[in-house]
Order: C-alpha cells, then structure tokens, then sequence
C-alpha cells in the first residue's frame, strides 16, 4: 500500500516565508510607485498651473459688462504664502495655498506714457488689485484662481524648508503688449492682499495694495527657482526644482531642473 506523503512543518514555513517575502516586494512596490505617481502630480501640477497664468496674461480678456471701459487688465499678480484666507476665516487655511490676481489699471489712451520701462509704466497707468466679494465683478476686482500643492506636497525656499513666500508680477508691456515677469522674493514676506481686502471690506475699488510695492521698486527682472517637497514640511533630500527663467515671456521658461544638474538650486547644505 503506498502512503500519501504530505508536507512537513519545514516546507510549509518555507512556503510562508517565501510568500509573506513575495507579498511585502509586491506591496513595497505598489506603494513607491503611488507614491513616485503623487510626486510626479504634484511637481507637473505647479507647472501646468504656472503655464496657465502665462496663457491667460497673453490672452487677457476685457473687463465684465461690455462696452468701453476706462480700466484694463494688464496681467496678474501671483502671492506666495498670505497668511489671511481670502473668507477671513481659517477654515482650510493653508498657508501654502498660491493666490492670482487681475492687475487693473488706467487705460492707455494713444500710448499717451510712452514706450518706457513696463513697471514704471504701470505705475503710472495706477495699475493695481482691487477688491470685490461675492458677486460678479470678482472676477476682474479680486480673487481669480487659487492653487494647492496636491498630496500635502509644499513649495519651499532653495536654502531651507520653510514655504516660500513672495510674489510674482506678470503683465503685458501697455505700449508694446511684450510679457514680463518680475519677481519679489527675498524679503520673506509677502503682498497680503486677502488681509488687506479682510480688513477693509473695499468692494469694488481700488485699495493701493500693488502701487505700494512698485512704488517702492520691490519686483525685479531676476530668475525664481521654486522647491518642491513631496514630504510636506519634513526635510527631504528629493526636492525638486521648478525655474522661471530671468527675463520670462511666456510658459516655455518655465522648466524642471533635473536633480544631477550642476544649476539644480534645491539641495540645502547640512549644518
């Protein structure tokens, strides 16, 4: 009679481990790859959301309501780090939430400014941000669009970890219709527009809140390089570097510096 043979303890503990070493490879690499999947999302996000700001400054539209208007929109205002929600409400306040602008100004009648250096340009056309809350004209007086790092991912300084703060000033040239893009960084601070319009409850007008700044030469034509974090607000040594060339035009300046770059501006020293 022949015996059935059957598998000792050892076999059957060799299977396990072999399979529970299986499961964790198969498990571990599933995880990395959400994982690259969410960090790659977050770094194109900022991207795209940048080139959209560039396509909507060189294809501005008119103000609402139709007809001639004595003010133009001129291009926009990018913040970095306010620390007001636009509600004034810290409700799902995040610091890191990026805000856009409409810059308005005077309307340039027959080049009457002359063909001179843009932001002195608009500085005398009085281009500024003006406020409005909840009702049509917000979207020409006020808020535009806001924008979040996806998956908790944050926008920091090249030489630190601290969320990067400042702004950026993108408009056309009134007179040659030329984009520029100026940048205000450095100072570790911001323009508080949602502070400012909380304050003032304006609606509707204009508040100085950008003629502040021109008036006091804060933007300069300068490269901006912007770090992106997947890992929140803990160090990392994977961040990655998001550039706005000096002297930007349009989207095409915006690039990705890869990380074994002799210019990637994003690894910050140990002490």
């Amino acid at each position: 009679m022949s015996r059935k043979k059957g598998f000792t303890l050892i076999e059957v503990a060799i299977f396990l481990v072999i399979t529970g070493a299986l499961f964790v490879a198969v498990t571990v690499g599933v995880q990395n790859s959400i994982y690259q999947q969410r960090y790659n999302d977050s770094v194109q996000g900022f991207v795209d959301f940048l080139k959209n700001v560039y396509s909507s400054v060189t294809n501005t539209e008119n103000l609402p309501g139709g007809g001639r208007s004595d003010k133009a929109i001129y291009g926009k205002l990018v913040t970095f780090g306010e620390s007001k929600s636009p509600s004034n409400s810290e409700e799902n306040y995040d610091e890191n939430t990026i805000y856009v602008y409409n810059v308005i100004g005077d309307v340039n009648e027959e080049d009457a400014i002359g063909s001179g250096n843009a932001l002195d340009i608009l500085t005398a056309l009085n281009a500024d941000v003006a406020a409005a809350d909840g009702d049509s004209s917000a979207k020409a007086f006020g808020i535009i669009e806001s924008y979040t790092p996806r998956w908790a991912a944050q926008i920091q300084n090249t030489d630190n970890y601290n969320l990067f703060k400042g702004a950026l000033l993108i408009v056309r040239h009134p007179s040659s219709g030329t984009v520029y893009t100026f940048a205000m960084k450095g100072e570790d601070e911001t323009i508080e527009v949602n502070q400012r319009i909380n304050a003032t409850g304006i609606e509707g007008s204009y508040n100085n809140i950008l003629m502040d700044y021109l008036n006091e030469k804060f933007f300069k034509l300068e490269q901006v390089d912007f770090c992106i974090n997947p890992e929140g607000d803990e160090a990392s040594t994977i961040r990655r570097d998001v550039r706005i060339n000096a002297n930007a035009r349009n989207s095409s300046s915006i690039s990705i510096v890869p990380n074994d770059s002799d210019n990637y501006a994003c690894a910050v020293k140990s002490e």
